[in-house]
């Protein structure tokens, strides 16, 4: 169920599937990369933070610093900087040079201070998720499934014998997994409370089904022929257009909302590519949001000018607004070799299905997104690869000088001013 890195390679029609799984398993070396530039941001001044909680780092905000790429677009005309009411703090992971692993780089929007931090302590490997929030903890793939306070504080607590999980349906829980006998037996689930308690009796899923998350209607899975929702006792019931590379055609999940690409087709980089040659992505014509509860579908197609949604996988990224009104999905820009991407806003609540763009939101692939805190401003990566902020509801912009969203991981949580 672990997979080792492997050498990339073009795509083929006869491997598209391995040739997205390869090439999120090199996430970890490219990401690695950018984090490097948050290293470099945080070490140009004395003391860095040695965690969240540890000496202050004394660097100027990052938001208004003197001589920042941020301060220097604004005074151009760039969007003003991110305001601190926010109250978000963002996490990325891996924030450190090398192939692998790496601290935590933390930037609370809240102050404008940049830190470092050991927690948590994130294992290399090719899960799906990596790190989840569930209400004021976070979990993550450490010694087993490991949980921590999404402030930092306090000491990390393992809630079970296995690293993978995937999101409950009911609050404060979070669902763990693991295959009975060797990677081919039958898989068997259970919940745990995060905040400790004991855990729900197990049941084991149907054959060759891998979990992705508890919703409002069962358990989503992901079987041979496709997204499926499925509750115990019962035959899983797929979802439409359903398509069966599920896993990496995925967008995003909550309790109520799946969104999920078709009529989705492997593509690759040129070798000659300036970023990422011969990196396998998928390009779907459809992006698909479902309700679970009510049925309702709701479908946009791919922006016009562009070559398709491109998914990231389930569990991998933050696209769907906390609320469920919007989501947030990247669509190839042309030409399809070059590996560049903007970002859209679709209302999924609206009788409208056009897709937005985000402005300034060119990207290379696999650039992550999040959500504020609140729900109510969009993180994503502006010009430069800095972290910029769009609040959907208004349409304002704010710009950052942090460098940002070319990571593994990268998550927001709540801060506070202090």
């Amino acid at each position: 169920m672990r997979t080792a890195p492997a050498r990339s390679r073009p795509a083929t029609a006869e491997q598209p599937e391995a040739l997205i799984k390869e090439a999120r398993r090199r996430q970890r070396r490219r990401y690695a990369a950018a984090g490097a530039a948050v290293v470099a941001v945080l070490g140009s001044a004395a003391g860095v933070a040695a965690g969240l909680h540890g000496p202050d780092s004394h660097l100027p905000s990052p938001h208004s610093g003197a001589g920042s790429p941020a301060a220097a677009g604004h005074a151009a005309g760039a969007p003003a900087p991110i305001p601190h009411s926010l109250g978000t703090t963002v996490l990325m992971w891996p924030a450190g040079s090398g192939a692998c692993c790496g601290p935590v780089a933390i930037d609370n929007l809240s102050t404008g201070r940049l830190a470092q931090s050991q927690e948590p302590a994130i294992s290399v490997g090719d899960y799906q998720p990596l790190l989840t929030r569930v209400g004021r903890w976070l979990v993550y793939v450490g010694d087993g499934a490991t949980a921590i306070r999404d402030d930092l504080s306090g000491n990390p607590r393992v809630l079970g014998p296995t690293r993978f999980f995937a999101p409950s349906a009911i609050p404060g829980h979070v669902w763990l997994f693991r295959a009975r006998h060797g990677p081919q037996g039958p898989i068997q689930a259970w919940q745990v409370p995060v905040a400790g308690g004991a855990p729900s009796p197990p049941v084991t899923l149907p054959a060759g089904a891998h979990l992705l998350r508890g919703t409002d209607a069962g358990l989503l899975l992901q079987i041979p022929h496709g997204l499926a929702l499925w509750n115990p006792g019962r035959k899983p019931r797929l979802l439409p257009y359903s398509p069966q590379g599920g896993i990496s055609d995925g967008f995003d999940a909550t309790a109520r909302l799946v969104a999920y690409g078709t009529g989705c087709t492997s593509q690759a980089t040129a070798p000659s590519a300036s970023y990422e040659p011969n990196a396998g992505y998928y390009a779907c014509t459809k992006l698909r949001i479902i309700d679970v509860v009510t049925g309702q579908l709701t479908s946009f197609a791919a922006p016009p000018g562009t070559a398709g949604w491109v998914p990231n996988g389930f569990n991998l990224v933050s696209a769907i607004s906390p609320a469920g009104q919007t989501v947030a999905a990247y669509a190839a820009l042309r030409p399809q070799g070059q590996g560049r991407v903007r970002l859209y806003l679709m209302r999924i609540t609206s009788p409208s299905t056009r897709a937005i763009p985000v402005p300034s939101s060119a990207a290379h692939l696999f650039a992550r997104t999040a959500w504020s805190a609140n729900g109510t401003w969009l993180l994503y990566q502006g010009p430069a690869g800095h972290l910029w902020a769009d609040q959907v509801t208004s349409g304002a912009i704010r710009a950052s000088s942090t460098p940002c969203c070319q990571y593994t991981v990268l998550a927001a949580v709540p801060s506070s001013s202090s």
